[in-house]
């Protein structure tokens, strides 16, 4: 259920924008930089105001988790080969399972803000099951739904006005940023700055990444799921 705003709540539908709505006589390259300027001026709001904080502190314990079992072998996973196999399972499933359930939900709900994320959800696991190669796809589709989504609020309002559905979503950024800063090298290389030493390497980094993934993809689908029953709600007029 969406939190209520009181007074000065930051509010992602009303607030003020430059333009009315996705007009077709601007170019698409303009409604994508007004939409990103936007994005840009709104989220720290957004952080102040009604992201959850503490869901920050679940890929923390995730970690913590992840190491310890990689550590102690309980489930074969000093291997790190034994754990990205079982991690490239359960991560297209969780994004399958994400993507149908917001894309019945838009066909039984008729709420657009359903279809966007599966749109979304469905762009994951197609990075996902294709590979790095097919990043590019991802990445046009989260531009086209950016853009979209500056002209059109009043759609989406369903995940925009709920702090748990745009901290859920917003999470599921968090672990795959994380899991690339892992991927790329970039923690190692903060490690050398920090240690002057060269060889150092993360522990078990690559079950860490690959479980860094597959949390965003849990928290993608409890974004749906949530989004699916505010969307119920808000058709049934409850809450």
């Amino acid at each position: 259920m969406a939190r209520p705003c009181y007074g000065k709540c930051f509010d992602p539908i009303n607030a003020e924008r430059p333009y009315g709505g996705n007009d077709v006589s601007v170019p698409l390259l303009t409604q994508l930089k007004r939409a990103l300027l936007e994005l840009a001026r709104s989220l720290p709001q957004w952080l102040r105001r009604d992201f959850i904080w503490t869901l920050l502190a679940i890929p923390c314990l995730f970690l913590v988790v992840m190491y310890s079992l990689s550590r102690t072998d309980v489930l074969g996973w000093q291997d790190t080969s034994v754990c990205k196999q079982a991690m490239e399972i359960l991560h297209p499933s969780l994004l399958a399972a994400a993507t149908l359930i917001s894309l019945a939900g838009w066909i039984r709900r008729r709420d657009a803000a359903l279809a966007f994320l599966g749109i979304l959800c469905a762009a994951a696991l197609t990075r996902e099951l294709l590979g790095q190669g097919s990043s590019f796809v991802f990445i046009f589709v989260l531009l086209s739904l950016i853009t979209y989504g500056g002209g059109n609020r009043e759609s989406i309002a369903t995940l925009l006005q709920s702090p748990w559905a745009t901290s859920l979503l917003g999470m599921c950024f968090v672990c795959y940023i994380a899991s690339q800063l892992l991927d790329r090298g970039v923690i190692k290389r903060i490690g050398w700055l920090i240690l002057f030493d060269t060889s150092w390497r993360p522990p078990y980094a690559s079950n860490l990444e690959e479980g860094l993934e597959t949390l965003g993809g849990l928290f993608l689908l409890i974004a749906a799921v949530f989004l699916l029953v505010l969307a119920g709600k808000k058709r049934d007029g409850v809450g």
